[in-house]
C-alpha cells in the first residue's frame, strides 16, 4: 500500500525525469532517490515528515502559485523541482556529488 508521501515521491522522480535527469530509488521501496544531475551523482534524502508538512500546505500552494485546477500533490512535487534546482544552483559548489536531504523547502548537502 502507497501513501500520498509516496506517490509524491514518484511524481516528483517522473517531474525529474521529464527534464532529461535520471532518477532511479537508492533502493527497492525506498523514499530516497539517485539523481545525475548535469554528471553529479546525488542522493536525494527525503524526510517523511518535511514531505508530509509540503503536502499539508499544498492546496494553498496551489491556489496560489498555480491555480485551482491544480492538485496539492501536483503543486508539491512542482516545488520540489524549484527547490532542488535553486538549491543546486545556489550551493557554489563546483561538484555537486554526495547526498541531499529536504528539509523546510531547500535541499542541504550532508
Amino acid at each position: 500500500m502507497t501513501t500520498a508521501v509516496d506517490d509524491l515521491v514518484s511524481l516528483f522522480a517522473a517531474k525529474l525525469r521529464m527534464d532529461g535527469t535520471r532518477v532511479s530509488p537508492v533502493a527497492q521501496g525506498s523514499r530516497n532517490v539517485l539523481v545525475e544531475y548535469h554528471g553529479d551523482h546525488l542522493t536525494l534524502v527525503l524526510p517523511e515528515g518535511d514531505l508530509s508538512m509540503l503536502l499539508a500546505e499544498g492546496d494553498e500552494l496551489a491556489r496560489d502559485l498555480w491555480g485551482p485546477s491544480v492538485s496539492a500533490q501536483e503543486a508539491a512535487a512542482r516545488l520540489m523541482t524549484v527547490h532542488l534546482q535553486e538549491s543546486l544552483e545556489s550551493s557554489g559548489l563546483e561538484d555537486l556529488s554526495g547526498t541531499w536531504t529536504y528539509r523546510s523547502g531547500f535541499f542541504f548537502r550532508s
